[in-house]
């Protein structure tokens, strides 16, 4: 009898048990159960150690620092590789691997700034209004050819980034920026008024009165003839045309060198220029019948010129001039390009 219980007592047991792990788990039994858990994982681990369980789970972490290394590595090569150059401008010049600020979605330009590039523009505004700059961004073949610019910058604890060409191409949104471009402040347009009383004691002036000419390419074909040939001011009406990227690059910095003048309304500047002593001439875009014009030689033009450019023929312009001229083309080519018939007459005025 008694064998026959001894022989009972286990599977009572174990079947009360499994009976409590899904019923009923008592609050005494849960913190047990934890130590004793505790205990049987210190007692494993010597033999998952011996197989090398843990060493496995911190594989991925000895890989990182590896890779950290070489990173490190490969960054200590380069940092050497340009202390070695021999470019004297090397410790003036910083290279930044962050992406420049200016025409991406951390940074909106302000209605105040514009962008300015191509070497001789850049070159243009660092001479003539070099307050007006916020920031350089340069590739590094550019930094020779301003490091003047660059020691300027640093005196004034004004930003740079030397960068990439195609960095830039992203900011200025073209590829003909010749490796810098500039943020620069608008200039602010003078009124004919305040022109004509700056320039009041000149005997000689030339003036462009310059009518609903839109193609930045040849507007500043226009201004850079213009400043070839010593013209003071441009009239328009929309000045904000100057402060575009492409007509400064095709200026070639020619619109730093003349003022920018707002006129509203061209036939009432006319009148006040007629006033102050000028001459109105008209340039013809092309030869028309039905406006009687004179060729460039026979034109004998006073001290004071103003030259009206037109994209399309203005009446209204026309009968406020004093001289309609035309340049005398053939069958093959009857008109030239605007910014080149302007140049030609430019020419003609100084002689």
């Amino acid at each position: 009898m008694n064998d026959n219980t001894e022989k009972n007592k286990p599977s009572i047991f174990y079947a009360k048990s499994s009976e409590s792990k899904k019923h009923s788990r008592s609050a005494t039994e849960k913190p047990s159960r934890w130590k004793d858990k505790r205990k049987d994982d210190s007692s494993q681990l010597k033999s998952k150690r011996d197989r090398h369980d843990r060493i496995e789970t911190f594989k991925p972490r000895n890989d990182k620092s590896e890779f950290t290394k070489k990173r490190f590595n490969v960054e200590l090569n380069q940092s050497q590789s340009s202390i070695d150059n021999d470019s004297p401008w090397q410790k003036k010049v910083r290279d930044n691997e962050q992406v420049p600020t200016f025409g991406y979605d951390g940074y909106r330009q302000r209605k105040e700034e514009t962008l300015v590039y191509s070497e001789n523009s850049c070159k243009a505004v660092f001479k003539h209004r070099r307050t007006a700059i916020v920031k350089l961004f340069i590739t590094q073949e550019m930094t020779y050819q301003f490091k003047d610019l660059i020691d300027w910058l640093v005196q004034q604890r004004l930003g740079y980034d030397v960068i990439s060409s195609e960095q830039i191409s992203k900011i200025t949104q073209t590829q003909h920026h010749g490796g810098v471009c500039l943020i620069v402040k608008k200039r602010v347009p003078l009124t004919l008024l305040d022109y004509l009383e700056n320039n009041s004691d000149k005997d000689h002036d030339c003036i462009l009165a310059i009518d609903d000419v839109h193609n930045p390419h040849n507007l500043g074909g226009l201004i850079r003839s213009a400043a070839f040939y010593g013209v003071n001011g441009v009239i328009l009406r929309q000045t904000n045309l100057l402060d575009s990227g492409a007509a400064m690059r095709v200026a070639e910095g020619g619109i730093e060198a003349i003022e920018s003048i707002k006129g509203d309304d061209f036939v009432a500047s006319l009148d006040m220029l007629k006033q102050r002593g000028y001459q109105v001439v008209a340039l013809l875009p092309c030869q028309a019948k039905s406006i009687e014009s004179s060729e460039l030689y026979k034109i004998r033009f006073n001290k004071k010129v103003v030259v009206v450019i037109f994209q399309q023929i203005n009446m209204k312009l026309i009968n406020h001039a004093d001289v309609v001229l035309h340049l005398q083309g053939n069958e093959n080519m009857p008109a030239l390009n605007i910014s080149v018939a302007t140049g030609i007459l430019l020419s003609n005025l100084q002689k």
